[in-house]
């Protein structure tokens, strides 16, 4: 896809970066993009955890390295989350410490003709908890999609996708991303992917596409391997709904160097805790908010 597989990191195909990052209009010639970026989310009391009490939140730092070309793109990532817990929650099963993220993501594309092309889509991931082995901790998926793009306002891919996850079985999950653009100040996009699921809406405040603001509506996921509880191995599957306002900012008319800024409301969030595709405990924090802010180059 011209427009990157991108599922803003909270979930195994959220791997690659924002279509806002290809909005300005640079030289073609500009395949890779660097980019640091960090997030803070506020902490909140928890509920539906078992009986004990207390708070959680987390902050999320990382980098980014994409290469991409009309018909390919591979995106590596590397995410280290700070977990905060509080209160009688706090060194029990309903609780972990801080979690590495590393993760490869990217697709293969064949066209047929202008309005139609087949994708290849592959992932993987190895992600755990401080003291857990990354390389026993990982999960992969391999699918494939059908592009199809009637004319230059829309543009639609439809596939499949096997996943495997930690301490569950292999999954199929149906593959949506579609994308309109009404007019060359805005552009909707849908996704449907089982792991993301969501409507982002983008507006292009300058021609040049320099400044891009965007509101997301999304349900997203995450997922650690964790250590061994009284029950064996175990990973923490945490599905949210944030609400979501950004803006990015290219710095110069070169296009090369960016900024973005973000807050978000994220209205509801649960982390269950699984083994062998069995939940073994839970707990939601209450709604809260959160901020990130990245920094970038494209050369």
């Amino acid at each position: 896809m011209k427009a990157l597989l991108k599922v803003e990191h909270t979930a195994l195909f959220y791997a690659l970066f924002s279509a806002q990052v290809w909005a300005a209009e640079a030289a073609p010639a500009k395949s890779w993009v660097l980019a640091a970026d960090y997030q803070y989310r506020g902490t909140d009391a928890v509920s539906h955890s078992g009986g004990v009490t207390g708070e959680f939140g987390r902050a999320r730092s990382g980098l980014e390295l994409i290469y991409q070309q009309a018909d390919r793109a591979v995106d590596l990532e590397w995410y280290r989350y700070a977990n905060r817990f509080s209160g009688n929650i706090a060194g029990t099963d309903r609780s972990y410490g801080d979690t590495t993220d590393v993760m490869i993501t990217g697709f293969r594309q064949w066209d047929w003709n202008q309005k139609y092309g087949v994708q290849l889509i592959y992932a993987l991931e190895f992600a755990a908890e401080e003291g857990v082995s990354l390389g026993s901790s990982h999960r992969w998926g391999l699918g494939a999609a059908a592009r199809w793009r009637p004319d230059a306002e829309t543009d639609v891919a439809l596939g499949v996708l096997l996943e495997d996850r930690f301490e569950d079985s292999i999954l199929p999950i149906p593959y949506v991303k579609a994308t309109w653009r009404p007019c060359k100040h805005a552009e909707v996009e849908l996704r449907a992917t089982g792991l993301q699921n969501g409507l982002i809406v983008r507006g292009f405040l300058t021609e040049d596409r320099a400044t891009t603001v965007d509101f997301t509506v999304a349900y997203e996921t995450l997922s650690f391997g964790l250590k061994d509880g009284s029950y064996g191995s175990r990973a923490v599957a945490i599905g949210e709904v944030p609400l979501r306002v950004g803006v990015t900012q290219f710095l110069e008319k070169s296009g090369t160097w960016f900024v973005r800024g973000s807050a978000e409301w994220v209205a509801y969030a649960r982390h269950s805790f699984k083994h062998d595709g069995e939940t073994q405990g839970s707990f939601q924090p209450g709604a809260n908010w959160g901020v990130a802010a990245r920094v970038g180059a494209r050369f």
